[in-house]
């Protein structure tokens, strides 16, 4: 493991949002999309996105997330100007949209990568090919991290970053990554509990430091 400062904002060479767009648009609509029509079903979503139904009159199924193209433009334009003012590396978290569209145009804009909350939204995101993934959690499931091993080791170019918060998941960490045959260090940041029965995170400075020392 290495102790992780992410101060390099320039993204590897991303998925394009037209090329992720394309694949996925060729899917066909099945039980496993949520809300869409049922007199859908067999439609490529190109297809049925192509119609461009009505929400209300077109037989979607409630509740139906919709989202203003214009608005998210707007506030992808706003993040990334504000990043930019303050010297940001910013991961948007990934784990609400589960849109790998909507990825591809993060890290057009500049995102350093973009953030999950548990493993398994990270071989989401490693299957449409995004390069830096942070996982806003401590990782010691040694099958997860078997599969971490693998993917840093078939691609020198993704970065992963996790956090850590005791100095026995560090060890926890080191014993799956060794026996998974990592090649490469895991980068890690110490994670500081904020406020009295936080979930998470070393309590004290002190801690901070063995946890720091540990990896």
């Amino acid at each position: 493991m290495a102790a992780e400062s992410p101060t390099d904002r320039t993204a590897p060479p991303a998925p394009s949002a037209a090329s992720l767009t394309a694949s996925l648009a060729d899917e066909r609509v099945d039980h496993r999309f949520k809300a869409l029509p049922p007199d859908a079903e067999g439609l490529t979503v190109g297809a049925l996105a192509a119609e461009r139904r009505n929400l209300f009159t077109g037989g979607f199924t409630t509740p139906v997330l919709a989202l203003s193209a214009e608005s998210v433009a707007h506030n992808l334009d706003l993040l990334e100007t504000y990043a930019e003012r303050h010297g940001l590396a910013f991961a948007p978290h990934g784990k609400t949209s589960m849109s790998p569209q909507l990825f591809a145009d993060q890290l057009e804009r500049g995102a350093w990568g973009i953030t999950a909350a548990v493993p398994h939204q990270a071989r989401v995101y490693r299957a449409y090919g995004i390069g830096r993934i942070f996982l806003a959690n401590e990782l010691v499931d040694p099958v997860a991290l078997r599969w971490l091993a693998g993917e840093m080791t078939s691609d020198p170019a993704f970065r992963f970053v996790c956090y850590v918060d005791s100095v026995r998941g560090v060890e926890l960490m080191d014993e799956a990554l060794s026996a998974a045959g990592a090649t490469r260090p895991v980068d890690v940041v110490v994670e500081l509990g904020a406020g009295e029965g936080a979930r998470t995170g070393a309590r004290t400075e002190a801690d901070c430091a063995a946890v720091a020392d540990a990896v």
